[in-house]
């Protein structure tokens, strides 16, 4: 009776995981890296999306860095199938975000450089 009981949990448990994973969303850890100063050493994790919340794929998003020391430093990459550009590490001063898909409206941003440990999350409209 106890491994029937026993298996039975197991299934009961493999179900209810299931069920609570809300299909499309797939949102892993980011990956950005906030420096402790200014002009210091950053990553940026870009999430882009649409309207209704769905990934966009091939969105161009760039990041410029005008460094308070008269430096200007850039970064760039395409959005993969979840919507998600990670950035190569630059060093980070004043920054400007830009994001560009075909089919939708192009945008900039100003992101301070401080907030770069949470994903950089974007939603472009439709044109």
């Amino acid at each position: 009776m106890s491994k029937i009981l026993s298996v039975s949990l197991i299934i009961l448990a493999a179900f209810t995981l299931a069920f609570s994973q809300e299909p499309g969303r797939d949102d892993p850890p980011s990956t950005g890296l906030a420096p402790k100063v200014i002009n210091g050493i950053g990553r940026a994790d870009v999430r882009v999306r649409d309207e209704k919340g769905d990934p966009i794929k091939d969105a161009y998003v760039k990041l410029e860095s005008t460094r308070t020391d008269g430096f200007f430093c850039e970064s760039w990459n395409n959005t993969d199938a979840r919507g998600i550009a990670g950035l190569l590490p630059i060093h980070m001063g004043n920054l400007k975000l830009k994001i560009k898909a075909k089919g939708y409206q192009s945008q900039e941003l100003e992101i301070p450089f401080d907030q770069l440990g949470d994903p950089v999350r974007v939603t472009l409209k439709r044109k």
